[in-house]
């Protein structure tokens, strides 16, 4: 097989770049330990990284449908193999080469059990619409037509949504890891001070190829849901490194090192 001229450069780039990535991560500590990653700070009101804003600035890089070239496996290749110091374009384009935090609301499945000093968390992040993902975000614009409409006069009746989505996959080969849990001690005196109120969820992860996947599906309205509905949903690729638990309101992190589970 004859690779074209355009093929043979791209895939020797590749092998001069890998070689270098393994040449960086095997070079020994020097005296001078270089300095730690910034940590996230968790403020009062605490919102961290907009799905919105990531979505949207994805999507100005990438061009939907377009068909993957030799030169795209390539660069998914090299995304995979080097380390965090050497960023994606596509990432430092769009002001992504870093760990994002989202933020996802936790109103339930966390309890304190006061007797033992210990929170549980058990918080399922999908929804019955989209239960192989974590939902980030979900808006739904314009009303709906059930028990106040039949099928048949839903769309002259202006019973039209649009819902927009925005998920988390947190695999590259599997899903359904939509879980987070865990467990952990807990002073009374700190769940008083921090632990009950406005909780909530945050995953910090990095996004990775390939970073963004759409799909946009219509439904006619029907007799059981009488609403003409057209949902897009846009999956953000990534590997989550942390979860935390934190008081958003207060701006107190209360757990470190939970787990995303099925």
């Amino acid at each position: 097989m004859r690779l074209q001229p355009f093929g043979r450069a791209s895939l020797g780039a590749a092998c001069v770049l890998l070689c270098l990535s393994g040449q960086v991560q095997a070079q020994p500590a020097s005296g001078t330990a270089p300095a730690p990653a910034a940590e996230l700070a968790v403020t009062p009101n605490f919102t961290g990284d907009d799905p919105v804003a990531v979505r949207d600035a994805l999507a100005r890089k990438l061009t939907p449908g377009k068909t993957r070239t030799f030169a795209h496996r390539v660069e998914d290749l090299i995304g995979t193999a080097l380390p965090k110091t050497l960023h994606d374009p596509v990432l430092t384009d769009a002001n992504l080469a870093r760990d994002l935090a989202f933020v996802v609301p936790a109103p339930y499945g966390i309890r304190y059990r006061a007797k033992v000093h210990v929170m549980t968390v058990d918080v399922d992040l999908s929804d019955s619409d989209h239960p192989d993902a974590i939902v980030l975000k979900k808006t739904i614009m314009g009303p709906g037509g059930r028990k106040l409409v039949i099928a048949a006069e839903a769309k002259a009746k202006g019973y039209i949504q649009n819902v927009d989505v925005i998920e988390l996959d947190i695999t590259a080969a599997k899903r359904n890891k939509t879980t987070v849990r865990g467990r952990f001690v807990l002073p009374e005196a700190e769940f008083e001070a921090a632990g009950d109120g406005d909780l909530a969820l945050v995953l910090i992860c990095r996004v990775v190829p390939p970073y963004l996947t759409e799909t946009v599906e219509h439904s006619d309205p029907t007799n059981e849901e009488p609403t003409d509905i057209t949902t897009r949903t846009a999956t953000l690729h990534a590997h989550v490194g942390d979860v935390w638990l934190i008081n958003r309101e207060k701006g107190v992190v209360l757990a470190k090192g939970l787990h995303v589970v099925k």
